[in-house]
C-alpha cells in the first residue's frame, strides 16, 4: 500500500525489519547510503526495534554515563560509536527507530528541512494518540510537556542521509537511567504508553509513522516485502 501524493515525484521504499541488532542495521544503512551517493539504489526508510544498545554521536565519543561502564556491561548493553550527530542515546525493544536513506537534493530538501520533517512526522503520530508533541529549545527531537519522547540524529554524506529518529513507544525506561540521555543530566524521558496510560501496539505506531512520513514529505511510501519472510507488515 502507498501513502502520499504522486505529484511531487518523491517515493520511498519502506522496510519493517522487526527486532534487530544495531550492528546489522548500521551496516545495511552504510551500504544503502553508499549506493545512493553513487547514483544507484532507491530512497529507503528502515523501521526497526533494536536489541538493547547505547549509541554515541560522532562529537561525543566518550559515553555520558550515570553509572560506571562496568555496570553497563553487567546489563549486557553494548556501547557503540557512530557517525551520527548528537550525544549518547538508548535503543531497545519497545522503541520504534526510523532510518531514512534519502537523497535530499532529489527531494529538493535541505538538512534542516529534513530534520524538521522527521520531527513533524513524530508529532503527527503522537496526535493520533491524543498527545501533543512539541519541539524544544533544549535540543532536537520531540517532547511532551517537557519530557523527551523522541530523539533524533543524522549523518549526511554527499547530500544522502542515514540514521534518523527514535520514538519511545513502550521501552524499558530503567535503561535510560544508566545514561545522561542526549548528554542532559536533568532530562526526563517518557513513552507513549506512559503518557496515554495504556499499552500501545507497535504495529499501529509503525502504520501511523509511515502514513505521516508520506504526508509530511509529500511522498509515496510503499512497504516492501523482506526476502525470506512470508508477509510484510501493513502500512496504511
Amino acid at each position: 500500500m502507498t501513502t502520499g501524493p504522486a505529484d511531487t515525484g518523491r517515493s520511498v521504499a519502506v522496510y519493517h525489519l522487526g527486532t534487530t541488532s544495531y550492528g546489522e542495521v548500521h551496516r545495511l544503512q552504510q551500504r544503502l547510503q553508499a549506493a545512493r551517493r553513487a547514483g544507484s539504489g532507491v530512497d529507503t526508510l528502515l523501521l526497526t526495534e533494536h536489541r538493547p544498545v547505547f549509541t554515541l554521536g560522532r562529537s561525543h565519543p566518550s559515553p555520558n554515563l550515570r553509572v560506571p561502564e562496568e555496570t553497563v556491561r553487567q546489563y549486557g548493553i553494548d556501547i557503540v560509536p557512530t557517525e551520527r550527530g548528537g550525544d549518547i542515546t538508548y535503543h531497545g525493544p519497545g522503541q520504534l527507530v526510523a532510518y531514512g536513506i534519502i537523497a535530499l537534493k532529489g527531494w529538493g530538501l535541505g538538512v534542516t528541512e529534513y530534520v524538521a520533517g522527521l520531527e513533524e512526522t513524530v508529532i503527527g503520530v503522537l496526535a493520533d494518540w491524543g498527545l501533543r508533541g512539541e519541539r524544544s529549545e533544549r535540543g532536537r527531537g520531540v517532547w511532551v510537556e517537557g519530557r523527551k519522547i523522541a530523539s533524533l540524529g543524522l549523518n549526511v554524506r554527499g547530500w544522502v542521509t542515514m540514521h534518523g529518529v527514535a520514538l519511545n513507544v513502550d521501552p524499558d525506561l530503567s535503561h535510560f537511567e544508566l545514561i545522561n540521555p542526549c548528554g542532559m543530566s536533568d532530562v526526563e524521558v517518557t513513552t507513549m504508553a506512559a503518557e496515554v496510560g495504556r499499552q500501545v501496539a507497535m504495529d499501529e505506531v509503525v502504520e501511523a509513522f509511515v502514513f505521516h512520513f508520506g504526508r509530511v514529505f509529500e511522498c509515496r511510501a510503499k512497504l516492501q516485502p523482506i526476502p525470506g519472510r512470508e508477509k510484510a507488515r501493513p502500512a496504511r
